[in-house]
């Protein structure tokens, strides 16, 4: 006989109702935006499948009886969620951090979800970031290897020069889209300018030409994330200029952890 609890979706079935990580459905939960009942003595998380339809709804602004607008690139439907905002494709933002599990906060989520929803992922990191969020990434999408492997998760450490980088954006994203890959993801985790030498100067001509082009001209959700240790505060004010689709959005999701 059925009972209440053979009902009820664990967290990765509910992770995988509502495309996103495991990570993100514990923080909703933690932070009271989605329902949840705990079961048994470890207090297990269990989820109404009404619930989640009802959280999507409400994220995605659709109600009941409406249909959601198709995620395509002609049009401004929603691209991606990330903590539960919507997210246009063709937006440039800017999140900054300043402990190691800051770096993992939205960068792991963000590729996560873009792997398993089939987007083209590009990570942009080095040293020890590179490592930190690829290990965490194998953590909730195991098959990282696998996608990094088959270049559905393209890993690269930066370039020498902002010229370069935005050329090598340029021809991946011109291959991705004659591959058939119509929805890009950037993440880059801006230290590796650092460690190549790079000045702050050249990064944020390198950003200011890749907002006003790339991230405009494809299918693509970019989000470049800065150490505040690695950064002075007059180079994190120019990085936030250069990224004015952040201020669409809560700001306290982008900034101070």
């Amino acid at each position: 006989m059925p009972t209440l609890e053979n009902d009820l979706l664990n967290i990765k079935q509910a992770a995988q109702f509502l495309n996103v990580s495991e990570i993100s459905i514990r923080r909703w939960t933690d932070a009271g935006k989605l329902s949840c009942l705990r079961i048994g003595g470890r207090r297990e998380r269990r989820f109404k499948q009404e619930d989640l339809t009802e959280f999507l709804e409400v994220q995605s602004g659709v109600k009941s009886g409406q249909k959601k607008p198709a995620r395509s690139k002609g049009d401004k439907a929603v691209g991606i969620l990330l903590e539960g905002i919507e997210i246009d494709f063709g937006n440039h933002l800017c999140s900054l951090y300043e402990t190691d599990t800051g770096r993992v906060k939205l960068s792991v989520p963000f590729l996560a979800d873009g792997l398993r929803a089939g987007d083209k992922c590009f990570l942009i990191a080095s040293g020890p970031a590179q490592k930190h969020i690829i290990n965490e990434l194998m953590e909730v999408y195991p098959d990282t290897g696998t996608a990094i492997k088959d270049a559905k998760l393209v890993v690269t450490d930066g370039a020498l020069t902002g010229n370069d980088l935005y050329q090598f954006f340029e021809e991946e994203f011109l291959k991705s889209s004659r591959g058939g890959s119509q929805y890009i993801r950037v993440l880059g985790d801006m230290a590796w300018s650092v460690e190549k030498g790079m000045s702050v100067e050249e990064l944020m001509d390198f950003e200011m030409r890749y907002n006003h082009s790339l991230a405009k001209n494809f299918a693509v959700v970019s989000l470049c994330q800065y150490d505040a240790r690695e950064f002075t505060g007059t180079a994190i004010v120019k990085a936030l200029k250069n990224h004015e689709d952040t201020f669409q959005f809560p700001l306290s999701r982008f900034v101070g952890f």
